[in-house]
């Protein structure tokens, strides 16, 4: 997959948690600083949920990836980067945003946030994120 490729997939992965935070959650996100607030309060709502039952695997992925993208593509508005995908381990490649020498592995937090520390901020990190960004 090249570059362009790959900025398109995310970028309609993006749109898939736009979709996704409208149909279930009633939830409207614009792609703003603030509405990162409105998917922390989803991803808290997630984490409950999976306190109650445990989310199949492929729904726990799925759900990282579509807001991970969602949170790249805000800080990468916001902030600036492009998205790469990391292949240096076979056995674990992963996707995240590059931005001046920084990696931001945003779908990665998702899970964090969803299956284990649902106390972390996604709005944290990306504020956090988009300071030593500017270092």
């Amino acid at each position: 997959m090249n570059k362009q490729e790959l900025t398109e997939l995310m970028k309609a992965t993006a749109q898939d948690a736009v979709v996704y935070a409208a149909e279930e959650h009633q939830v409207l996100l614009d792609f703003s600083l603030d509405s990162l607030v409105k998917v922390d309060e989803i991803l808290s709502e997630l984490y409950l949920r999976q306190q109650e039952q445990r989310h199949a695997d492929d729904l726990l992925f799925t759900l990282s990836n579509v807001f991970g993208a969602y949170t790249g593509e805000v800080f990468i508005h916001h902030v600036g980067g492009e998205w790469y995908h990391d292949q240096s381990t076979p056995d674990a490649p992963y996707i995240c945003v590059h931005h001046n020498g920084k990696e931001f592995p945003f779908a990665s937090l998702v899970y964090h946030q969803i299956a284990k520390t649902p106390n972390a901020s996604l709005r944290n990190y990306v504020a956090q994120a988009m300071s030593n960004a500017m270092q």
